[in-house]
């Protein structure tokens, strides 16, 4: 792939900070935290009015936006900080929890901040105040519609490209790595710097990386105007069919599941099906199947996994390490554990998609097992 001929070349200036930008697009997902009786339609007799749970979601009195930390706007840094929380009875927010950011260091304690002031008309359930879980956002911090890279972004861009298609990998990763310790990029440069690790990640048959990567190009892109994209309709549509892909082959089934929605939001996104018909009718194959799906997990530096659950039994086993806890947050409930191995977790299906949440030592590696029918 190569870099775009419309790509502006341009110097940072220290003039786009006179005055600070406040965050802009902060994309929610709404999911109640109440258990719902799916099943009583179906034992209420014909003709017979019976009276179902009513729910009510939360309702913001007052988002607060983070504060743009002045190092990383001097330098015209930009990133994202995607999070999940959950709003309790009195609509406060509690549990805030870092997925995933890119970008200055600095962001992430700006958006934990905010989120914490964040406040709400708590979710009814029956006229009681009750949780509202499975929360989530990303804060994409931004000073304006900033559309160039640097021409030293550029140039180290090129050479990391260069030196990939001359299989010198060694040296491209000592590279990229390098372009990664600068964290002033803005959002612009941040999404070309992942789509290389892809690149190299893909030759070097890193799927975990890889996938990861594609992840972060995907955020690293989505607070750019339609008018100003930063890739075109058939990059994306790459993107999210090599995502498909790796979700599908590293057993995470219910991501695999959404990416192939926002694959068909793509314009002509039904035809970009085609090309991975075979591993859609793995996905669906498999999930009608009554196969255990295992998942290989390394905890980094960070100690955390997140994982969306396409089943609702799960058990953890070949625990090489220390697992501490693993908090399950569904869109009905959510409950906190201590990990035992070989132990089955049994989620009930009224609490709707469930994602877990694993906290442990660095470098502790395990397989997550979602269970098929026994």
């Amino acid at each position: 792939m190569k870099f775009p001929t419309h790509i502006s070349v341009t110097s940072v200036l220290l003039l786009c900070v006179i005055a600070f930008p406040s965050f802009a697009n902060a994309q929610e997902n709404l999911l109640p935290c109440d258990e719902v009786e799916y099943d009583v339609l179906e034992q209420t007799p014909d003709g017979v009015v019976e009276l179902i749970t009513a729910f009510n979601p939360a309702q913001p009195i007052d988002k607060a936006s983070p504060r743009y930390p002045k190092s990383a706007a001097r330098a015209s840094a930009e990133g994202w900080v995607k999070m999940s929380y959950v709003i309790d009875t009195n609509g406060n927010v509690q549990d805030p929890v870092i997925e995933d950011f890119g970008g200055h260091k600095s962001f992430k304690h700006s958006a934990l901040s905010a989120i914490k002031k964040w406040k709400f008309d708590p979710a009814i359930k029956d006229g009681k105040p009750t949780e509202q879980c499975h929360q989530s956002v990303q804060f994409d911090f931004t000073l304006g519609d900033n559309l160039g890279a640097s021409r030293r972004f550029i140039s180290q861009y090129r050479k990391a490209e260069a030196l990939i298609n001359s299989q010198d990998y060694a040296t491209a990763e000592k590279l990229i790595q390098k372009m990664h310790e600068d964290s002033y990029r803005n959002r612009y440069e941040n999404a070309w710097l992942w789509s290389v690790d892809v690149k190299l990640a893909n030759k070097l048959g890193d799927s975990g990386r890889e996938l990861k990567s594609l992840k972060r190009t995907i955020a690293s892109s989505q607070s750019h105007s339609a008018k100003n994209k930063t890739f075109g309709n058939e990059y994306m549509t790459y993107v999210y069919q090599r995502l498909f892909t790796l979700e599908a082959k590293l057993g995470r089934f219910a991501d695999a599941l959404k990416t192939l929605e926002s694959l068909k939001a793509i314009p002509n996104g039904e035809e970009s099906l085609k090309p991975i018909e075979d591993a859609i009718t793995y996905v669906s194959d498999y999930l009608a199947s009554d196969n255990h799906i295992f998942v290989k997990v390394e905890l980094k530096d960070a100690g955390e996994y997140f994982h969306l659950l396409a089943r609702n039994d799960f058990a953890f086993a070949n625990i090489k390490g220390k697992v501490d806890t693993v908090e399950v947050r569904c869109e009905s409930q959510r409950q906190k554990f201590t990990v035992a191995e070989d132990f089955i977790w049994s989620i009930p299906a009224s609490w709707g998609q469930c994602q877990v949440m694993i906290k442990g030592d660095s470098q502790t590696t395990f397989e997550l097992i979602e269970v098929g029918k026994v």
